[in-house]
């Protein structure tokens, strides 16, 4: 088991600015999981279980994470996991926490799509920015262009509760 979890971990750590979007400023990243199962033949690695990522002020916590690689056509990282290209997808199911110093999302299902650079939550979607919460079924963000979009469930609203700040500008 010690062999799956050093794989992955060595996987993890030399994926390259596609497993940075989980931290804007990039950095080391810590992954901590129960179980780490290494996928060679279809380039995924599946962290099980208690699954607590971060990197610089981000954290992403889920029941399970699963990272798909893409060809190897940008990691010159050697050794163990340097057969993995970058992160083309991550997908977090389960208990979702996506949580930075702006802001606190949480959801059933989480998508980390490199090429977009977006990451998209489902089902039960709550969104807290400073004392602002949005609550809704899908939240994307875009996080190039800096855009964030809530839906609501079908035939459903999104509901919003805004506090304005007070006279003292706070």
């Amino acid at each position: 088991m010690k062999t799956y979890l050093l794989a992955g971990l060595a996987a993890l750590c030399v994926t390259g600015s596609a497993f940075a979007q989980v931290s804007g400023e990039g950095g080391p990243i810590r992954v901590m999981a129960d179980r780490s199962e290494v996928l060679e033949r279809e380039s995924k690695v599946i962290l099980i279980d208690n699954v607590d990522i971060t990197q610089g002020d981000a954290r992403l916590r889920a029941d399970i994470v699963t990272l798909e690689y893409g060809e190897n056509g940008g990691t010159t990282t050697s050794g163990l996991g340097s057969g993995f290209g970058d992160i083309e997808t991550m997908t977090a199911r389960g208990s979702v926490f996506y949580i930075t110093p702006e802001l606190k999302a949480t959801g059933d299902l989480g998508v980390y799509d490199a090429t977009t650079d977006t990451i998209t939550l489902f089902g039960n979607v709550v969104l807290v920015r400073g004392e602002d919460v949005g609550k809704g079924e899908r939240l994307t963000m875009q996080l190039t262009e800096g855009r964030t979009i809530l839906d609501g469930k079908d035939g459903e609203q999104v509901n919003l509760v805004i506090i304005p700040a007070d006279e003292n500008g706070q």
